[in-house]
């Protein structure tokens, strides 16, 4: 039986009964599931919306059963993405705000392997969202929690009976199964019997009478902003996605004629992103004479042919993903430089900036990635795409649902690179030709921009982020943190002044005809200033990010007169200088 059709009419006496399941990912989820249901209604796929099933067991009870997505062992909620968290909370409430909830949390629990503190530690604290904040709501969670011992292995091969005590030797579990009132059950899902199930449903009917035959609601509250959360992720999402199609179109259009015959990638991003793997991808196959190396350890310099291209890989060391630019090895941090030199003069084309797209994006992972992003200097950012890893893991879940539900610190980083980005699905084997000449096509079109002037109107994703915001806990400042950075971008401005000043320098001291004036005009103090700002604005004009105060812009100046920059002092004095060459006696 499916959801959403009629049950027949000699099942009007079956008593309800609605369950969530619960677990990290391949904790057996879903076997528990189709085993409640008697049927395999659920199928092993990944997923991060709730699945729904119905079913009647034993002529006694009509099952609601509700598969929430999982967490990645052992990551605690902040890890974990946010659509997912988002389907674990609606999932208590699958009638909306205000309905009736389920009669059990089922937390399946596999143990098969030991449990640790920090899984456990992921357990409880998923499994905590459903109460908002308040201590009565965690309360409230476990006095409807039921914990499911799932074994994946046949008892007879182990040559013994099953034994839920030896498991619950484990400090960990015991502490699990402690809070939950001591409620637990044994389901082995490799073998089938319908025992194991009719003796789990009694349980539930048990948990019911203990706590006055209510079901578990979900605040109210936090049922309405998790609905509301969800519809502004869609809204967002469909928008997001609208706009990419209308830029993807324009810019195919814009630039058809601008092909390139080699694309030359820089590959960058944390340590276990999945670097490699996309390296591998796009050149077809991994590199037949480099075996299994575990985690790339030193950049490394690839070819091959994809389509019209001749394609240059480099393959660079990651960095922690939480980790400060500080606690990089210098070794790391030169061969993530390094690789700029292995893609050959003139440099990269492209860097691809690796994300991964199955765990959340925090504040930390952006500043970890703009401070070792600061190594390439201030422009890396104009010559950057980024490329969403392993969305096979997120199943049906569009990429752009994934963007805006993670929100501000995503949504920073691809503004940045002028939201150019990809995404590479690797359960979509066969299209994945299809998907690396969309990479390849995104970095052309860039590579074409940057060499072509453009006026850009006002981004329509474009928010105002203020200097110092703090995101969950971790501050963001306007300025880079990169030291390195803040010396080119200095660097950068005194040569802008040094060249200024020199073309000045030449006009004053060139022989003027007789047609030309004998000296500089008389201007005015306003006019000077005036002229002074237009040249201070058109020598920041290639400034990138807009955001951040131009360094050269400190002035000194006394107390209620406005300030004035080394550039505006030269020219007063060079035209005092004229006047008193020009004066009487």
């Amino acid at each position: 039986m499916r959801p959403g059709e009629s049950v027949s009419a000699g099942s009007a006496h079956l008593r309800d009964l609605r369950l969530v399941v619960y677990g990290r990912k391949w904790s057996g989820r879903t076997y528990t599931a189709n085993a409640l249901l008697g049927r395999e209604h659920f199928l092993l796929r990944a997923f991060t919306e709730n699945r729904e099933g119905v079913g009647v067991v034993a002529g006694r009870w009509r099952v609601h059963v509700v598969l929430s997505p999982g967490w990645w062992k052992p990551f605690l909620p902040n890890e974990t993405m946010e659509l997912s968290k988002l389907e674990m909370i609606r999932g208590a409430a699958p009638g909306g705000p205000g309905a009736e909830g389920p009669h059990a949390l089922l937390l399946v629990i596999d143990i098969d392997t030991p449990l640790d503190e920090k899984s456990a530690q992921a357990a409880e604290k998923h499994l905590e969202l459903l109460g908002g904040s308040s201590s009565e709501g965690a309360e409230a969670v476990w006095r409807h929690t039921i914990v499911v011992l799932n074994e994946g292995i046949r008892w007879e091969e182990r040559g013994a009976d099953p034994s839920a005590q030896e498991h619950l030797r484990s400090r960990f579990l015991a502490r699990i199964v402690r809070r939950c009132g001591g409620r637990y059950h044994l389901l082995n899902t490799a073998v089938s019997h319908p025992g194991q199930v009719l003796r789990l449903l009694e349980k539930v009917e048990g948990l019911v009478e203990v706590n006055g035959g209510g079901a578990f609601r979900l605040d109210a509250a936090l049922a309405t902003a998790t609905e509301r959360r969800l519809r502004e992720v869609r809204e967002a999402a469909a928008a997001r996605r609208a706009n990419d199609a209308t830029k993807t179109d324009l810019l195919r259009e814009m630039y058809k004629d601008h092909q390139l015959s080699e694309v030359r990638l820089l590959l960058l991003g944390w340590s276990l992103s999945g670097k490699t793997t996309v390296a591998d991808t796009i050149l077809g196959g991994p590199d037949p004479d480099a075996g299994w190396k575990g985690s790339t350890r030193a950049s490394e310099e690839r070819r091959g042919r994809v389509g019209r291209w001749a394609v240059q890989v480099v393959d660079t060391p990651g960095w922690w993903r939480f980790g400060s630019s500080e606690d990089t090895p210098e070794a790391v941090r030169q061969e993530i430089v390094k690789g700029v030199w292995l893609a050959g003069p003139p440099g990269p084309q492209a860097v691809v900036l690796v994300v991964c797209a199955c765990i959340a994006f925090t504040a930390a992972h952006l500043r970890a990635i703009r401070e070792h992003m600061a190594f390439l200097g201030a422009d890396v950012w104009r010559h950057t795409v980024v490329l969403f890893n392993w969305c096979e893991a997120n199943g049906d879940t569009r990429l752009e649902q994934f963007i805006e539900a993670e929100g501000r610190p995503l949504r920073w980083l691809l503004r940045r690179c002028g939201n150019r980005y990809h995404a590479f699905n690797m359960s979509a084997v066969p299209d994945m030709r299809g998907q690396v000449a969309g990479l390849l096509e995104r970095v052309e079109w860039m590579a074409a921009g940057n060499s072509v002037l453009q006026v850009h109107p006002v981004d329509p994703w474009e928010e105002e982020e203020e200097e110092g915001e703090e995101w969950e806990g971790v501050v963001i400042e306007t300025l880079p943190r990169g030291v390195p950075l803040m010396e080119l971008f200095s660097q950068v401005c005194r040569k802008r002044e040094q060249e200024f000043l020199e073309s000045i320098r030449r006009v004053l001291e060139t022989p003027r005809r007789a047609s030309s004036i004998a000296g500089p005009p008389d201007l005015s103090e306003e006019e000077m200033e005036s002229n002074e700002r237009r040249v201070r604005e058109w020598l920041n004009g290639s400034n990138e990010d807009e955001d951040e105060e131009d360094p050269m812009a400190v002035m000194d100046c006394h107390e209620g007169q406005s300030p004035i920059s080394p550039t505006m002092r030269r020219l007063r004095i060079r035209k005092q200088q004229q006047q008193q060459r020009q004066s009487p006696g």
